[in-house]
């Protein structure tokens, strides 16, 4: 016996089992429906030290690398952020030091 429905804007067909073995469904599909729970990776220590006036070069976002002048450190207890003004945009931009490229 064969159904469909549509979902979504998507059409699906689910082959039906024969009632002797209602079990084999749920087994067939419990591969992709495991839990499986995320490990965070280790932290690495960063023994990179900045201060007011480096120049460095940052990620700002989707891998757009630009020059950048270092005008505040700040530390919190694990955390070092820096506050960064953009070389040739009137930008100024508080990232995490793994956005620092170089």
């Amino acid at each position: 016996m064969r159904a469909s429905r549509l979902a979504s804007n998507v059409r699906l067909s689910v082959t039906w089992l024969p009632s002797s073995k209602p079990h084999a469904a749920a087994l067939q599909f419990a591969s992709w429906q495991a839990y499986i729970p995320r490990v965070p990776a280790p932290k690495k220590p960063d023994d990179r030290q900045f201060k007011v006036g480096d120049k460095v070069r940052v990620n700002l976002h989707h891998g757009k690398i630009e020059d950048a002048v270092v005008r505040a450190v700040i530390r919190d207890e694990d955390l070092v952020k820096l506050q960064v003004d953009v070389v040739g945009l009137d930008l100024t931009a508080l990232i995490d030091t793994r956005q620092v490229v170089e």
